[in-house]
């Protein structure tokens, strides 16, 4: 697992990567991206969920906000668990 942000190459906005060909996004970015209502702690839960079903997951530091770190999920694995 690597770390982005937005100074590295694969930076496109805001928790949205382009890593080896292949788009990786924050949970949160995602379901902006979709009109989907978002909650810091559904967030965590689902996480954990599509984490656990094995997909690829980098970490990233946001551009705001009081995270730290967090992490980015490929754009199948999020639209796979959302249905999207």
């Amino acid at each position: 697992m690597s770390h982005y942000s937005k100074d590295s190459p694969e930076y496109r906005s805001n928790g949205h990567y382009e890593i080896g060909g292949e788009e990786f996004m924050s949970i949160w970015t995602f379901k902006n991206k979709h009109g989907i209502k978002s909650d810091t702690t559904a967030n965590g839960d689902e996480g954990k969920e599509i984490a656990s079903k094995g997909g690829m997951t980098h970490t990233s530091t946001p551009d705001f906000g009081s995270f730290g770190k967090i992490i980015i999920y490929s754009v199948k694995s999020l639209e796979e668990y959302y249905g999207v």
